[in-house]
């Protein structure tokens, strides 16, 4: 069959129209596409202390988000993607934190970052994802300051202020009005002394003395014990200086009990006092990863006893609250998934039940999803008794 030149020119004409449609709409695709985000991929970035101080509570916490990562893809993944996670060592520096956002952000081209250690890293991590738009879905941090409203920053832990509020109710119930409060000398340290002081003062407890965990600043406390000795000790330490605060504590002939928060590295602590670790009172954020009536315990050993890994205690059960919400997040915001949906989704959470009544709630104005707090003891082998 023959056609006319005028019909050739015409029907050639279209073609080239229809292929430059076709190549706009897909340069407009493109254009559209989320970075980290493909047809079977969402890659995910994550800043933590992998070693350093942190690096005993990182490790369970990293084997329990892989894990649960892991399960998730086995079942199909999110609406037909695999989740991908870029774990980076930070060493506990705010200067590596920020810089490593800025080379998973900018190289890496991850989605979303992820469960980042460490108060001052997270607020160095911060300055970078402002500027770029990037959510970050959980950190480790519970400083009242990061937990201000951010739209950019969702927690999924109760905040240090909740903790030292928990601390100070419970020595007004059982009548202990003579405290000490010790804190170490940074940033987070601080914060926490602040907040305890207020807290204790909330329930009408005026601190007898208030000192650092300074080797010179601890022994003038400490030497003050003989003629003033308080009932107990509120501690907001982290691992290293606290630690080293309590091997001067329990030199003591009759040590007053110590309080202190979840942060406060009690591995640490029992390396270097053994049994006379006993009866230390920590508060917790998330439920005991031994409870036999918490099913959020229960789905949480059973998911690391199907990995061949162990139970990784309250950091491993921290590293799985935190997958659960992110992926939950992931899921409500649909296979359309965008930065703007992911944080639509994890705002729809309302009363979410991870388990046995532990409930997640955000809100437009408000991204700290969890309030639990409960109160610990140690017993002699390190190990946390309720």
């Amino acid at each position: 069959m023959r056609f006319s030149a005028r019909f050739r020119a015409t029907w050639l004409r279209s073609c080239a129209v229809g292929a430059v449609i076709v190549a706009a709409c897909a340069a407009a695709a493109v254009a559209r596409a989320e970075p980290g985000v493909s047809d079977n991929t969402i890659v995910i970035g994550r800043s933590a202390g992998l070693t350093g101080s942190l690096a005993e509570r990182m490790k369970p916490a990293t084997q329990a988000i892989e894990a649960y990562f892991g399960a998730v893809n086995a079942a199909g993944g999110i609406h037909g993607r695999r989740l991908r996670l870029i774990n980076v060592d930070d060493g506990n520096d705010p200067a590596r934190a920020a810089e490593n956002t800025r080379r998973l952000v900018d190289e890496e081209r991850v989605f979303v970052m992820f469960a980042n250690s460490g108060t001052p890293q997270t607020v160095a991590a911060m300055k970078v994802l402002a500027e770029r738009g990037v959510p970050l879905v959980g950190t480790t941090s519970g400083a009242d300051s990061v937990q201000a409203f951010n739209p950019l920053l969702f927690h999924y832990k109760a905040s240090y202020g909740q903790e030292l509020r928990r601390i100070a109710e419970h020595l007004k119930t059982i009548n202990i009005t003579r405290v000490a409060l010790v804190y170490s000398p940074d940033p987070t340290g601080e914060e926490g002394r602040a907040l305890a002081k207020a807290a204790l003062e909330g329930v009408g407890i005026q601190p007898l003395a208030v000192s650092s965990t300074k080797p010179e600043d601890a022994a003038r406390l400490l030497a003050g014990f003989a003629t003033a000795s308080p009932q107990a000790v509120v501690m907001t330490a982290l691992a290293g200086p606290g630690a080293a605060f309590y091997k001067q504590l329990v030199q003591l002939t009759a040590p007053p009990q110590v309080f202190t928060w979840s942060v406060a590295g009690v591995e640490a602590i029992h390396k270097l006092v053994g049994e006379r670790i006993r009866g230390l009172v920590v508060s917790q954020v998330f439920p005991s990863p031994q409870s036999q009536v918490s099913r959020v315990a229960v789905e949480y050993r059973a998911l690391m006893q199907a990995a061949g890994l162990p139970n990784g205690g309250y950091p491993g059960m921290e590293g799985y609250v935190s997958a659960r919400i992110l992926v939950e997040g992931l899921k409500r915001a649909g296979r359309e998934l965008t930065r703007e949906r992911l944080a639509e989704g994890l705002r729809s959470l309302r009363g979410f039940d991870l388990g046995s009544g532990d409930l997640v709630t955000f809100g437009p104005g408000d991204h700290v999803g969890r309030s639990f707090v409960e109160l610990t003891m140690v017993d002699a082998n390190g190990r946390f008794v309720r």
